[in-house]
């Protein structure tokens, strides 16, 4: 076989009668989630109970799910939106149960969820994490999704804190509230 390439004239007519595939300036002006509710019994400490609560607008989900331009399918298809924000939200969620960012307890271990009803797109969705169980190197957190009073999704996650590649004791992070001094002196 042999195969040859056009030749550069036609090669420039075929390229300036395709039209480009570039995304739009700014598709939308989707917001990150935000935290609408934190209860956290000691900030510095991760305890059983601590909780969070997470609110995710509809335009992210609008976002993925729309074509642009001439797109053969829409932006987010590969990653199954309608189960993925929901569940990222879970996650960011159980995140800020265990402290945030700042704890550095921030790396999905396990996972294990139900996906109760489909999202309807148009509604924004929150998440509530609390902090059901802390072991030396991994918290679990109880999670659920809702869209209005309707649940989209219960999970638990495992988030662990990884230090040099590896999951590290919690230590120092995790335990009971510490007793005041003038509370122990009574």
């Amino acid at each position: 076989y042999r195969v040859t390439a056009p030749a550069s004239s036609d090669r420039d007519h075929e390229n300036a009668a395709r039209p480009q595939r570039r995304p739009p300036a700014h598709p939308s002006r989707v917001e990150p989630a935000r935290a609408i509710a934190v209860v956290r019994a000691d900030p510095d400490r991760i305890t059983v109970g601590d909780a969070a609560t997470m609110r995710c607008t509809d335009e992210l989900l609008r976002l993925l799910m729309t074509r642009y331009r001439d797109a053969e399918a829409p932006l987010g298809r590969a990653i199954h939106p309608m189960t993925t924000v929901p569940v990222g939200l879970a996650i960011d969620a159980a995140i800020e149960a265990v402290g945030g960012y700042r704890l550095e307890v921030t790396t999905l271990r396990y996972a294990s969820f139900s996906m109760d009803a489909p999202t309807s797109n148009r509604r924004p969705l929150e998440a509530t994490a609390r902090v059901e169980a802390v072991g030396r190197r991994h918290v679990e957190v109880a999670c659920t999704v809702t869209e209005g009073v309707r649940t989209i999704l219960t999970g638990r996650f495992g988030l662990v804190r990884v230090v040099r590649g590896r999951a590290a004791p919690l230590g120092s992070l995790t335990g009971a509230v510490p007793a005041s001094p003038k509370a122990a002196r009574t």
